[in-house]
């Protein structure tokens, strides 16, 4: 007879189900068992390794990331990796100080999706050919 050491940890793999591009329910499995969810649970993706948690959002090629102040799923096309919406954080130290006593204000994240150059609204030309011009 051989002796079973049950020291050694069994390799196994968290699994979580999606409904409407947020997690709703993790599980785990040993390696080489299916799925624990079962056949009718919808969306299920594996999320080993990825500190994933109930309620963080999922996009469309299965890659999670945290709510990051989104009011809603992750759009379709926009991957999970791009940050959420900027949240402007206070100038700090000699750099801030000066800014600040030079009357400059940060504008926003120049590297948010937001506010690249081809995501800026074009202007507009109405129908007897001058621009749109909102009124101030």
């Amino acid at each position: 007879m051989f002796a079973v050491d049950s020291n050694i940890p069994r390799p196994t793999r968290l699994w979580a189900q999606v409904k409407a591009g947020v997690i709703v329910a993790i599980k785990s499995a040993f390696a080489r068992q299916p799925q624990p969810f079962g056949p009718d649970a919808g969306r299920v993706v594996e999320v080993t390794g990825t500190y994933a948690q109930v309620g963080y959002l999922v996009d469309r090629m299965g890659n999670v990331t945290p709510r990051e102040n989104r009011k809603g799923p992750i759009p379709d096309g926009q991957p999970a990796y791009l940050e959420g919406p900027p949240v402007p954080a206070p100038m700090s130290g000699p750099l801030g100080v000066a800014l600040t006593s030079a009357a400059i204000q940060p504008s926003t994240d120049p590297d948010h999706p937001d506010n690249w150059p081809q995501n800026r609204p074009t202007k507009q030309e109405a129908a007897d050919g001058d621009a749109d011009h909102p009124q101030a």
